[in-house]
């Protein structure tokens, strides 16, 4: 009989340790560690993690596209400064970026127009966290530090000041860095 109890106890032991699992990695957290350390070897633990806003890619589009009339607007009035002054060389630079900015407000419409179906979709998450990140024998605490991340876990941007929180949101769009790219004269 004691030794059926017995077995009975350690056949119910190792059914609870076979229970208690490691838990799952948080993709958050493994998003944010990667984007933070960068290649480099440490460890990153997140202690706490709040989503606070969402943007869709209509928004980020709307933003992007306010944000290049703007220069366009202010390339086009230094450009008209600049041949009112009788200075070529000024206004050529201004004329090349006016060309340059209307290349890249046409290819905003292009993206935009290749994501007409998803465009009230979320592009990114607005997050607000703290953490620390440990490499070598020195660490860095985050608090309130905050996060753009995409649905798929892609980090788009880290700050410690909200107003720079979006910034490189661009980057959620499709295509938009490599566009950007192309726009770009290469340098020699």
């Amino acid at each position: 009989m004691k030794n059926i109890v017995r077995i009975l106890v350690l056949a119910l032991l190792c059914a609870l340790a076979g229970c208690a699992e490691t838990p799952a990695p948080d993709p958050l957290e493994d998003a944010l560690g990667g984007y933070i350390l960068r290649g480099r070897e440490g460890t990153f633990r997140l202690d706490r993690i709040e989503k606070i806003d969402s943007t869709t890619f209509r928004t980020e589009f709307e933003h992007r596209q306010n944000v290049f009339e703007l220069k366009l607007r202010e390339e086009t009035r230094l450009y008209n400064d600049y041949v009112r002054q009788g200075k070529p060389r000024n206004a050529a630079r201004h004329s090349d970026a006016i060309l340059r900015t209307r290349e890249v407000m046409q290819g905003l419409d292009s993206l935009k127009a290749g994501l007409a179906g998803r465009l009230d979709e979320v592009a990114y998450y607005d997050y607000v966290f703290s953490g620390r990140v440990d490499i070598g024998n020195r660490y860095s605490e985050f608090q309130d530090a905050f996060a753009c991340i995409t649905p798929e876990g892609e980090v788009i941007t880290v700050t410690t000041d909200k107003k720079d929180l979006h910034k490189a949101g661009g980057r959620a769009i499709p295509g938009y860095v490599q566009m950007l790219k192309e726009d770009t004269p290469e340098e020699e």
